[in-house]
């Protein structure tokens, strides 16, 4: 397959800046294609669920059927005969949710989504396949907890324009040029985060999860440490969040104040008692 001379070069610029790629490769050395992919964030969004999409089994549903209102949703936009970026998303994902303690299908789900109109059941069934067992995920989750879709090419564009996802074809080397990103919908299918690049920590996921879900995702410990944790747009990372630790400190200062108050009165009275005995 003939690739372009500074396809490297695009690639990087897709996964590690969010600027637009002509400012970070001078724009006459980019195929036209690869200038039009970037990511146009539109947080606090929603998708629109009434579109219809295909899934491994060639059973056409409305995106509805993924969002039950209960648990966030990781979601990849992805084409299943990419030979590079698609895949290193997919398997970056993959690595860090196994080392989530939240189980897929039951604290969260995941769903994959093609950008290529040609592609179909049977090619998301052979890439969600290779996606978990190539990776070692044993026990791989139920059908549900994350399908692999293909759709028409009205369909595509308007879930990449409700996402902000701008990606285009480029004929000369038969692939998409486009961004490298999971997307974090909550539960009713608004955006809530975006996290860019290859490799996703389950720190940044676990926070990203139990932000979408509004703490309703993980455990009480959860919700403390989002507290302390914000996610830094600069870095596109979840980073410690000072206030956070100062709150937390404060209130474990008047927790103990609070304790040896209590203490030192309880020995007043206890020593009043004795007294009034004598």
């Amino acid at each position: 397959m003939r690739m372009h001379p500074v396809s490297t070069a695009a690639l990087f610029a897709l996964v590690f800046s969010r600027a637009p790629l002509a400012a970070a490769v001078d724009a006459p050395s980019l195929p036209p294609a690869a200038r039009e992919a970037d990511i146009d964030e539109r947080l606090g969004g929603a998708v629109d669920k009434a579109l219809q999409f295909t899934d491994m089994d060639g059973r056409r549903a409305p995106l509805a059927e993924h969002f039950d209102g209960r648990r966030p949703v990781l979601l990849v936009l992805a084409y299943y005969r990419c030979p590079t970026l698609c895949g290193l998303v997919l398997r970056g994902l993959v690595a860090g949710m196994t080392k989530l303690d939240y189980r897929l299908g039951e604290q969260y789900r995941a769903l994959t989504v093609s950008f290529d109109p040609r592609d179909t059941p049977e090619s998301a069934a052979r890439k969600r396949g290779a996606t978990l067992s190539a990776l070692g995920m044993t026990g791989a989750p139920d059908r549900g907890a994350w399908p692999f879709l293909t759709g028409e090419l009205p369909e595509i564009r308007a879930l990449a324009g409700d996402l902000g996802f701008r990606f285009a074809y480029d004929a000369r080397t038969e692939q998409y040029a486009h961004p490298a990103a999971v997307f974090v919908l909550t539960p009713d299918g608004r955006i809530s985060r975006y996290l860019y690049g290859i490799e996703f920590s389950a720190l940044d996921l676990r926070l990203a999860l139990l932000e979408a879900s509004r703490g309703q995702v993980g455990t009480s410990f959860d919700r403390v440490i989002m507290t302390c944790y914000r996610y830094d747009p600069a870095s596109r990372r979840y980073g410690p969040y000072v206030a956070g630790f100062l709150r937390i400190g404060a209130a474990s200062i008047l927790t103990w104040v609070v304790a040896l108050v209590a203490f030192f009165g309880w020995q007043g009275r206890r020593r009043r008692r004795r007294e009034g005995a004598r």
